[in-house]
């Protein structure tokens, strides 16, 4: 946000964005996941019953959900969610005709450039995949790597002494162990390249996954906007003529009676995905900002420096007994002193025949507190004194 707030809008190329609005739209989208399941795990301890078994396949549902709202936003935008959400869409990349052409043409027959530039169904579905379904892979795959390190640096992969199925076995999680962290080390390595290519404009695709299919991004326009009003105005009606005299059959009651149904839930589905997630991702990037700056840190500090303060005594606080040597049963100097279970101490001899003897019914003769080591004997008729300590002076 610091970095945004400090651009000059007039120096920012109006087609292409800038490697830092990808890699934050790219940010973005990794902690939407995380943060839905940290808001499921919350409520699961809470209400286990309902929602334990969605927590349980977070990772399948949370792929099939995400799935369906990705290809819907990069049917209709070129986009994914996030990425909308930054102003940024993802264009077929023609080939390199000269940035001034296809700035000519873009200002000329804006409509037609658009057109062609739209993604392919291929496409869609390849940048679904690396959108999701690489990065649930990837997941699957650390998994299964931490639970093998142990075995791996003990030598417990060796397929000696194995035959058949088992041997194949051992060779295969002993090639995955060494070969796995070389090619994800590959993967990041190449990713890292092709950033700092198209931070120097040599390549329009920042990522392998748009290199491979062939995308480059672009910024969102008017055409875009246009194009999902006309999309949400839906299909014209069909005129009604005047010479028409059969009344319309079921099957077009029933359409018109599906379409009226559906609307509502069309509409809120709209509303979601455009106004109440857009205002949990400020949410969460407020969050994430709130939390790096200097600013939550400043007021946590004069927080904690107003609760350091000392508290002052209630006014109508008794002040503190001091301790005296005084038994408080004989009145005199505590000699072999005793102490009991609410911390008052005694003569030994004076507290121990003050309990036995059943003068004050087993409780502190100071404070009146039940003493759970004195107890009656209904039997002997005697009162049963334990829990009494002699102290070392």
């Amino acid at each position: 946000m610091e970095y945004y707030s400090s651009l000059d809008s007039r120096a920012l190329d109006a087609e292409t964005p800038t490697l830092f609005e990808i890699i934050s739209a790219n940010q973005l989208e990794k902690l939407l996941s995380p943060s839905i399941r940290f808001v499921l795990v919350y409520y699961t301890q809470k209400y286990p019953r309902y929602l334990l078994q969605l927590t349980n396949r977070f990772d399948e549902l949370n792929l099939l959900v995400r799935g369906i709202i990705e290809h819907r936003q990069l049917t209709h935008w070129n986009s994914t969610f996030t990425e909308k959400f930054y102003g940024l869409k993802r264009v077929f990349n023609a080939g390199s005709h000269g940035g001034l052409e296809l700035k000519r043409g873009i200002t000329t027959v804006p409509q037609m450039i658009e057109e062609r530039r739209r993604l392919r169904p291929g496409q869609i579905w390849g940048s679904l995949f690396m959108l999701l379904g690489m990065p649930y892979l990837k997941e699957r795959l650390d998994i299964a790597y931490e639970k093998l390190l142990p075995q791996y640096l003990m030598n417990n992969l060796s397929a000696k002494g194995t035959t058949g199925v088992e041997r194949w076995k051992l060779l295969l999680k002993l090639y995955f162990m060494k070969v796995y962290p070389a090619v994800s080390a590959l993967f990041t390595g190449v990713n890292v390249l092709l950033q700092i290519l198209y931070l120097s404009g040599k390549i329009k695709s920042p990522s392998l996954g748009t290199y491979l299919l062939n995308i480059k991004y672009a910024r969102l326009n008017s055409y875009d906007y246009d194009l999902d009003e006309k999309r949400n105005e839906g299909p014209a009606k069909p005129k009604q003529t005047e010479f028409r005299i059969r009344p319309p059959s079921s099957g077009e009651r029933l359409s018109e009676t599906v379409a009226r149904l559906s609307l509502p839930v069309k509409k809120s589905a709209m509303l979601v995905t455009g106004t109440a997630f857009p205002a949990a991702i400020f949410m969460l990037k407020f969050l994430e900002w709130w939390n790096s700056s200097d600013f939550a840190s400043k007021v946590s500090k004069q927080q904690r420096n107003v609760l350091d303060e000392d508290v002052p005594a209630p006014a109508n606080a008794p002040g503190k007994r001091k301790a005296t040597d005084v038994c408080p049963i004989c009145r005199e100097q505590i000699s072999n002193p005793a102490a009991i279970e609410t911390g008052h101490v005694f003569c030994y001899t004076c507290i121990y025949s003050h309990l036995s003897e059943g003068k004050s019914k087993g409780r502190c003769p100071v404070s009146g507190i039940r003493l759970l080591g004195c107890t009656y004997d209904e039997n002997t008729d005697t009162w049963k004194v334990e829990g009494v300590r002699r102290l070392m002076v």
